[in-house]
Formats: structure tokens, C-alpha cells, sequence
């Protein structure tokens, strides 16, 4: 672990820090994936996952002060034509779904294998808690070896639903 890592709720200041990682994360997986058109994130972040005020939970890991990871996730209702509304469904306040969701994470190359995506998880974990989910899951394509490792060392459980893996954890 690293001792100026900070890892915390995504604030406003942040936005261009994230935005970067995910300009980032896009140019990787098009090397990754040569040949596939990858569509920009960007736009969506800046106007739906990052607005303030919205129902999505990010998670930022800093290095003096700057954003060297994210983990995005949500409360999710299990149903996925609404969990993609989830922003926009006129719920109450006050109620919560019982899972959350463990969207994306991302570390920013010169910073893996430095337990940042860890701190990050452990972060949603205890929010998750906080917010009085009783479980939170994730979907990660087998060909991500390095998620893979972070999440099984947290003790999720694993369903192997043939080119990704489910995991859940009960909180």
C-alpha cells in the first residue's frame, strides 16, 4: 500500500482527473481489442455518472492530489431495462435496494499492483454497508486477470457465467 494514497467519495474537483482515466482506460482497451470502435465515456460521465446530484457512487484514489483511479457503482434494482434508468427513476429518499453494483474500476498504469483498486473496493464495501445494501456484485470479463485477483481477495463469492464471472458478497 502506498502511504500518500487518499482515497475518497468523488467530489467536483475531481472531474478532470476522472475524465483523463477514462480517456485512459478507452485508448487501452483499444489497444486491447484491435479493431473495435470503443465509444467515448467521456460525455456520459461528465453528464450522467459524474452530475452532481445524482444516484451513482464514485470512488477516487489520489496521489498528492491527483486522480490515479476510480471505482464507479450503484444501487441496483436487479432488472437491467431499469437498472439503466436508475438515475432517472423518481424513487424515494429513503429507499435503498438491498445490492449494490460494482460498475468499473480503473488504475491508472504507472500506479498498479500498488493496492489502489483494493483501497478503492474496500472504500465501496464500506459505504455500501453504510448505506444498508445487503449485497454488492460485480460482472468481470475472464480476460481481466488483475480485477479478478482484487475481488476474490476480498471473499467474494464467484459464478462463472462463461465469458465473464459473477461475484457477490453479502454485507
Amino acid at each position: 500500500m502506498m502511504e500518500n494514497l487518499e482515497v475518497r467519495e468523488y467530489r467536483p474537483e475531481d472531474l478532470e482527473g476522472v475524465l483523463a482515466l477514462v480517456a485512459e482506460l478507452e485508448a487501452e482497451m483499444s489497444e486491447k481489442f484491435d479493431g473495435v470502435s470503443i465509444k467515448p465515456g467521456g460525455p456520459e460521465y461528465k453528464s450522467r455518472y459524474l452530475k452532481a446530484g445524482n444516484k451513482f457512487k464514485t470512488f477516487v484514489g489520489l496521489i498528492d492530489g491527483r486522480v490515479v483511479g476510480y471505482l464507479l457503482g450503484w444501487p441496483i434494482l436487479g432488472a437491467p431495462e431499469v437498472d439503466n434508468m436508475y438515475d432517472v427513476l423518481p424513487v424515494s429518499k429513503s429507499w435503498k435496494p438491498a445490492e449494490f453494483y460494482f460498475h468499473i474500476t480503473f488504475v491508472s498504469k504507472p500506479f498498479r499492483n500498488r493496492g489502489i483498486s483494493k483501497r478503492l473496493h474496500l472504500a465501496a464495501l464500506k459505504y455500501a454497508k453504510m448505506q444498508g445494501h445487503k449485497e454488492v456484485y460485480a460482472c468481470i470479463a475472464k480476460w481481466n486477470e488483475k480485477e479478478l485477483a482484487v475481488i476474490r481477495s476480498l471473499g467474494f463469492q464467484e459464478k462463472d457465467l462463461g465469458y465473464r464471472m459473477r461475484f457477490s458478497i453479502k454485507l
